[in-house]
């Protein structure tokens, strides 16, 4: 009964919390209840489970634990209650996640990748196609049906595939690999896209290093696959409007060109904006007055912009000034050196998460990591110490795995 009751915890930290799961409905009240109470677990199970931490994560846990009362002091000195904003409570409680997330892992029984992947996978079969929402996408930005967040989940199958296919060498683990990728490419996500590629060229690197157990770039077949694709593919580009393709890719170009692209040089332009305030109280930042504030900047021809500060770093550092900031990345640098350090080969499974963790503070740079990261990086921490895997491929054989808690 326990492990069922941790299953489902572990479910919930990883899905429950995105919109992804409420068949892509941002505005699902069980979402903002989900979200609410992520806050509200990321704080509260700090000092609960704290004797099952790593070293690392013990300081974290007296760290946040320590911030959260003295918002509540801040709050009962300046407004005469406890809690003036939970607002402002919850968003520097939810790196906790990561911490609650390593304590269920061990207690669901064993984790599979692939079962993370074919979940992600259903949900977006079915609250894409099946609910016929992707009908509505017109390749554009304005009529795109996910979100960010939504499409930074598929980042995850797109590393599952691509080690599957360095490990085992089968072609059809190579075309699952694209057709991820090509998914996420269709999206037009920019951030995400280039946050899947900076994830893939973190794998290609622990490669090449040696890093990863069992796992060989293969860029003769990949080169040679992608060939092949491109020339079947050819004879039906002319299939699509020249007007939408033209479109769609200008819209990609801002990859490239961030300054010139209208939504990149308006996170320029806000990131700018809001650096004002963070110069003024930098180490701590402004807390309930920035809320008090709201965060909308001063431009008279968009009325609307800038309701929500974008990039990671902006935020905390606007909010919770360079101590907030260097709590998120300490969680974060500290997991990706445990894992590293502590195993001599990475697993697949441990490969994929180091590469999707460090592959968020890139995504950071554009918005707010989501809450689910934060509970991926607890994963990746429960894989690093736990998981650790010694693989042997033998030759025409299936990769004897053996799996030792240390």
């Amino acid at each position: 009964m326990k492990i069922w009751i941790h299953r489902i915890a572990l479910f919930i930290l990883l899905f429950g919390v995105s919109s992804m799961t409420y068949g892509f409905n941002q505005l699902s009240p069980v979402l903002t209840a989900m979200v609410n109470l992520g806050g509200v677990v990321g704080a509260a199970g700090l000092m609960f489970f704290y004797f099952t931490y790593p070293g690392p994560y013990k300081l974290v846990a007296w760290v946040i634990t320590l911030s959260v009362i003295a918002l509540v002091i801040e709050s009962l000195h300046l407004y005469n209650q406890y809690v003036y904003s939970f607002f402002v409570i919850k968003r520097l409680a939810y790196c906790g996640l990561a911490l609650v997330t390593f304590y269920v892992a061990p207690r669901a029984g064993e984790v599979k990748m692939k079962w993370v992947v074919n979940a992600i996978l259903v949900m977006y079969v079915v609250g894409q196609v099946f609910t016929g929402r992707i009908l509505e996408y017109g390749f554009t930005s304005e009529s795109r049906t996910t979100a960010a967040f939504e499409a930074l989940y598929l980042v995850i199958p797109f590393l599952y595939f691509l080690l599957e296919y360095m490990q085992h060498g089968r072609r059809v683990d190579l075309l699952k690999t694209l057709a991820v990728f090509g998914v996420i490419f269709i999206l037009l996500h920019r951030s995400v896209i280039s946050t899947a590629l900076f994830a893939m060229l973190v794998v290609f690197g622990l490669s090449a290093i040696g890093k990863v157990a069992t796992a060989n770039l293969r860029l003769g077949n990949m080169l040679s696959t992608l060939l092949v694709l491109a020339l079947i593919g050819l004879p039906f580009a002319g299939i699509l409007s020249p007007k939408k393709t033209a479109a769609f890719f200008e819209n990609i170009g801002g990859i490239a060109k961030p300054s010139e692209d209208e939504t990149g040089s308006w996170r320029l332009e806000q990131s700018t904006y809001y650096w004002k305030g963070i110069v003024q109280r930098p180490m701590l930042g402004w807390r309930y007055e920035g809320y008090d504030k709201g965060e909308i900047m001063e431009n008279e021809d968009f009325a609307s912009k800038g309701t929500v500060i974008h990039s990671q770093y902006i935020d905390m550092l606007y909010n919770y000034g360079i101590a907030g900031l260097l709590l998120n990345l300490f969680i974060v640098v500290t997991t990706l050196w445990i894992m590293y350090q502590r195993n001599r080969k990475m697993s697949s499974e441990q490969t994929l998460l180091f590469a999707f963790i460090i592959s968020g503070l890139l995504f950071g740079v554009s918005y707010q990591l989501p809450l689910f990261f934060w509970s991926f990086t607890g994963l990746g921490m429960f894989y690093g110490i736990y998981q650790r895997r010694v693989t042997t491929v033998p030759q025409q054989k299936p990769a004897v795995k053996a799996y030792a808690s240390t």
